[in-house]
């Protein structure tokens, strides 16, 4: 019986049920699944896509925010207008590295990692500190971020870093582990976006006003209160 679960058409099949079971559910937010995207537990809103590959758990995702494919997004609050690329790690579980003895989570957790073991009664150390990454954040590939970090609105993360803190809105930031590089903006604009929220906007005023993206000054220049 375990051989028939395991079976490859069997997986096929699993997969092609939860892909049409969860673009029905969401067919008028428009969610696309590509193919062998695995999804457990998770909040979808407006014009979202997990591309090939892609495993995402205990997320939501704001309107219009892409996970690239080969990524694993657990725990993670992902924000609006949010691109996550190729091969991006979110939200992994813990493991306490000071006070506990050992860091295996038989000692700790009851969620039997070890082909179901479990010998504590209850959860000791919390293993899925929740990730959150803001609005109009670019995640380059092959990133890993931290469990419990907070990504600002507006940043970006340089292909291949270590994320190990918190980031500041319109940053950039790259290297193991990341550090600042330099801003997107002067702080001035910084505030001036963080205070407008474009990306609450509906889409009807987003397709108004798409010209005004090109440029931070005409932008700014356009929206400002007279």
């Amino acid at each position: 019986m375990r051989s028939l679960f395991q079976n490859p058409s069997t997986y096929w099949l699993r997969w092609l049920f939860k892909k049409w079971s969860l673009e029905y559910k969401y067919r008028k937010q428009h969610l696309k699944l590509e193919y062998m995207v695995e999804v457990t537990n998770c909040k979808f809103n407006n014009y979202n896509t997990l591309y090939k590959y892609a495993r995402v758990r205990d997320s939501q995702f704001g309107d219009f925010s892409y996970v690239a494919r080969n990524c694993q997004i657990y725990n993670t609050k992902v924000g609006k207008y949010t691109c996550i690329g190729p091969n991006v790690n979110t939200g992994m579980g813990a493991h306490p590295s000071s006070e506990f003895v050992s860091s295996h989570p038989l000692f700790y957790s009851t969620l039997g990692q070890s082909s179901g073991m479990v010998i504590v009664d209850k959860n000791l150390f919390e293993e899925f500190p929740s990730t959150e990454i803001g609005n109009d954040v670019w995640i380059g590939n092959n990133t890993i971020i931290k469990y419990g970090v907070k990504i600002g609105d507006g940043a970006i993360i340089g292909s291949g870093a270590v994320v190990t803190k918190d980031v500041e809105p319109y940053s950039i930031v790259g290297g193991v582990p990341a550090k600042i590089i330099k801003y997107r903006f002067t702080q001035d604009q910084i505030e001036f976006l963080l205070n407008f929220k474009w990306w609450d906007k509906d889409l009807e005023w987003i397709k108004a006003n798409k010209h005004a993206f090109e440029k931070i000054d005409a932008f700014i220049a356009k929206h400002s209160k007279k």
